[in-house]
């Protein structure tokens, strides 16, 4: 049996209300497990976090608009992920798995579902190997979309430094790329270092996401706070915010409140514009979402 993953808290509200157009670039959706059955290998086992409870914590939040990830405990079934984004809109991008297999009908049929990224992780069961970046990269630029990678290591993220600036499409790294730099071992070291540089070359865009994954401690993540505001105030045009609801695999730290993540942005050291930049104005030119009434 795999691993049961705790599940996430009833959300509750950040201290600031976030901006009309506001996103969540990486979430997901697991269930109802009667409708959607987890897949039978599977690294995780969650529990059910469904499109009721998804709508319940945007409006909690206050966010008009989600990028649902396809994640790895569903495998290659696409069914809940696509359903999630069917019944949310306009509101509601996707991130899928795409396996080498899968053929162009499938992608112009994802894309038309509302799918406007690719992802790649070792952590995710799809290696980010020099071969498949590129391939996969090759299928989805006729699309438009981005790919999201979770880096594993300095090297890894290294090698994606030297990769970006040849792909066709752009590349969007995960969860702080935390892996490949340490928190509290200072603004100047070599991963954190080569982050800002992939970031000021304009082609990478950076996931200021699931800051307990890089910071075991309570919220606010003190030990997290200089690297984000230093990010912030480099390139706020190439930042993301995302809350990785529910917390999958959340086994090293307490399961964070929701709106402690908002309110750890809004903490970061960032203007008014910044926010709405990396709230509301990155994710729709990256994801396609059209305008919204204000």
């Amino acid at each position: 049996m795999t691993r049961p993953c705790p599940g996430a808290p009833a959300p509750t509200a950040p201290a600031t209300p976030p901006p009309t157009g506001a996103c969540d670039c990486h979430l997901h959706v697991f269930g109802p497990f009667s409708r959607y059955p987890l897949a039978a290998e599977r690294p995780y086992t969650p529990p059910e976090a469904a499109l009721a409870d998804l709508r319940q914590y945007m409006t909690v939040m206050g966010l008009s608009r989600v990028v649902i990830a396809q994640p790895s405990a569903y495998g290659l079934d696409m069914a809940a992920t696509l359903d999630a984004i069917a019944a949310l809109g306009p509101a509601a991008r996707g991130a899928a798995m795409v396996p080498e297999t899968v053929s162009n009908a499938t992608l112009a049929a994802w894309h038309e579902a509302g799918i406007r990224s690719a992802r790649l992780s070792a952590s995710i069961g799809h290696p980010a190997t020099p071969e498949r970046i590129r391939s996969l990269a090759a299928r989805i630029a006729p699309f438009g979309w981005s790919l999201a990678i979770w880096p594993e290591s300095p090297d890894e993220l290294s090698l994606l430094a030297t990769l970006a600036g040849t792909l066709p499409v752009p590349l969007i790294l995960d969860h702080f790329a935390a892996r490949a730099w340490e928190p509290g071992a200072g603004l100047e070291q070599p991963g954190f270092r080569t982050l800002r540089d992939m970031l000021a070359s304009g082609r990478v865009w950076l996931k200021l996401s699931a800051p307990s994954r890089a910071d075991a401690g309570p919220p606010p993540w003190p030990a997290l706070l200089p690297y984000a505001a230093t990010l912030i105030r480099d390139a706020p045009e190439r930042l993301l915010w995302a809350s990785d609801w529910p917390h999958v695999g959340h086994w090293h730290a307490p399961t964070p409140p929701s709106g402690a993540l908002l309110d750890f942005l809004c903490g970061s050291g960032g203007s008014q514009a910044a926010v709405q930049q990396i709230l509301v104005d990155n994710p729709a030119r990256l994801y396609d979402f059209g305008s919204i009434s204000k």
